[in-house]
């Protein structure tokens, strides 16, 4: 039983598609140059009958009294013709009688027209059997003087026009074969960079992805598709390293909890303790482990919205009535902080995005700047609407980022070292910047040590 056939490669697929194009095209050429030719050689025939036709008619105008003078016209004519045309010419009087006849048309006398004698035309032409392997063309003509038929051999027209003919059956495969090897050429040497693309690609692994498509610079198809391809193991890139540094923050920041549980457990079991001894060490594993599951749930957020925005959840969400919800959500805990929590103005637009995702983007945000203003001091957010985007301004009157942690800020699990007296997970910030990135959206930091901080969000206008 015979395999599965193999498909054919794409550059045979483009050869075969040239050759087929090529044939099609050479042969409408053909045919169109053939008829061309023919029509041509047809029209020189029917030119030399007319002449011929016309020089007799002149003769017999000019010798209508003299039959001797007549012939002898006739007959020059015909001697100097080509012997290979087997040119006919016979004479006939205004009402058909016939007057000389000479050369093919000698023994061979054919009947005038009808619409020729009838005087209903001057000319007709046709065809007649008058011997011998090619046809015999014919045009009979009438002036005042009578009128003249002659017969001209097809050998020489219908010889050209078969040499023609075969002249273009035997170019036809040349010209394909020829361009068929060409066709091969230039797809073999035009898709030699998708080539070197399948083989880069094959190269590329979780292990190599810093390896690139070499790209030409020509700016074609293919020198798009290598730069478009090179975005992608970039993007691929920067992912798996942030997976991987995700992966190796996540076991640090949970290595040290979990150890101060086990030595906790280990010390409590030392030795046997009262049971309020032992409900106090349960109350400070409880909220250790506590503080550990906040930990892990601030990961998978972190991770869920690293990994994008899933655009069944995507809805038109009120600006407005958003904010309004997390301010009024954080009043008591500004104010159990003693910190003033401001509202400006919000305007009537909508976010298209994940409500869930943005209300948590929005509440990261105030809690960090409630967490890091002291007591007396205050937090305002404010919302300003563009053509194309929405600007909203988280501020506080804190003691400030440092400028060398300002580009860190941003970082998982990394805390700033002049608040280390803060609680928190070292996530918030990132979750805020990976939602606003998945919404589209970038968020930017404004500080001055000792002059607070400000976060500006931006995302892009829903509809409405």
């Amino acid at each position: 039983m015979a395999g599965p056939r193999r498909p054919l490669t794409l550059q045979m697929r483009w050869t075969l598609r040239h050759g087929a194009a090529l044939l099609i095209a050479v042969t409408i050429f053909g045919l169109y140059a053939y008829g061309r030719m023919a029509r041509r050689l047809e029209q020189d025939a029917e030119l030399l009958l007319v002449l011929q036709a016309d020089q007799s008619l002149g003769d017999l105008a000019r010798h209508h009294d003299d039959p001797a003078a007549l012939e002898a016209a006739i007959r020059a004519r015909i001697a100097a013709t080509d012997p290979e045309l087997k040119l006919g010419i016979a004479v006939y009087a205004p009402d058909g009688t016939p007057r000389f006849a000479d050369g093919a048309l000698a023994g061979s006398p054919l009947a005038v027209p009808s619409q020729v004698l009838n005087r209903a035309d001057d000319q007709a032409f046709g065809e007649a059997d008058l011997g011998g392997k090619y046809g015999w063309r014919i045009v009979t003509q009438r002036s005042d003087a009578g009128i003249a038929q002659v017969a001209l051999y097809g050998r020489r027209l219908d010889r050209t026009v078969q040499g023609v003919g075969r002249i273009f059956l035997v170019a036809i495969p040349v010209v394909l074969l020829l361009s068929g090897l060409a066709g091969l050429w230039l797809a073999r040497t035009s898709l030699r960079p998708i080539g070197q693309i399948a083989a880069t690609a094959r190269r590329i692994s979780g292990s190599h992805l810093d390896e690139r498509i070499p790209r030409s610079g020509s700016g074609d198809e293919l020198d798009q598709l290598a730069a478009a391809l090179n975005d992608t193991f970039a993007r691929l890139q920067e992912s798996l390293e942030r997976t991987r540094g995700f992966a190796g923050d996540a076991a640090h920041e949970l290595r040290t909890p979990l150890a101060a549980l086990r030595s906790q457990i280990e010390v409590t079991l030392e030795k046997e303790r009262s049971p309020e001894q032992y409900r106090e060490t349960l109350a400070g594993l409880h909220h250790e482990v506590e503080r550990l599951g906040a930990s892990v749930q601030a990961m998978l957020r972190l991770a869920r919205s690293e990994a994008g925005l899933d655009p069944s959840r995507r809805v038109a969400v009120p600006l407005a009535e958003l904010l309004g919800d997390v301010t009024a959500f954080f009043e008591p805990v500004a104010e159990e902080h003693g910190v003033a929590l401001r509202v400006g103005a919000l305007p009537a637009v909508t976010l298209a995005g994940d409500p869930e995702w943005l209300h948590q983007l929005f509440a990261n945000l105030l809690h960090n700047a409630i967490r890091y203003t002291p007591r007396g001091g205050e937090v305002s957010l404010d919302a300003e609407a563009g053509d194309s985007e929405v600007q909203v301004r988280v501020r506080d009157t804190g003691p400030g980022i440092p400028e060398q942690e300002q580009a860190r800020v941003f970082e998982r699990f990394h805390r700033v070292a002049a608040r280390p007296d803060r609680p928190g997970t070292g996530l918030g910030l990132p979750i805020a910047r990976e939602i606003a990135r998945a919404h589209g959206g970038a968020i930017e930091l404004a500080s001055t040590p000792g002059s607070g901080a400000t976060f500006t969000v931006r995302l892009p206008r829903g509809p409405g």
